[in-house]
């Protein structure tokens, strides 16, 4: 395959508080973007991630938002732009700790197709 396609990246994102409460909601969103193949894609479906990590202060607890996941990583074909589409957020189903480290480099998501 030459030259670049286009990826569809699903990404997870925790929002950790500090202390008991631990993990708050969830926060996903889509990527769409150009790559020559898919770890390429998944690298930079890793780098999006990152930029949209964050780190505040709600009094004395500091509240964190971690990638936690790259969801689905599909290749789309030939298109002309990049775009992102916000999913929202979600109410946290599970309990973790404010501790809890997340790997999202250590899971390569099975495409849909």
């Amino acid at each position: 395959m030459t030259g670049k396609q286009w990826y569809y990246a699903q990404l997870r994102w925790a929002v950790m508080v500090e202390g008991k409460e631990g993990l708050r909601a969830w926060k996903e969103a889509v990527h769409i973007f150009l790559s020559e193949d898919e770890q390429t894609a998944f690298q930079q479906a890793l780098e999006i991630g990152s930029l949209g990590e964050d780190i505040h202060t709600e009094g004395r607890r500091e509240v964190e938002t971690r990638l936690a996941e790259v969801v689905r990583l599909d290749c789309l074909g030939n298109n002309p732009t990049q775009f992102e589409v916000r999913l929202g957020s979600s109410k946290a189903r599970e309990r973790l700790p404010f501790e809890h480290i997340f790997k999202p480099e250590d899971h390569m998501p099975e495409p849909a197709f």
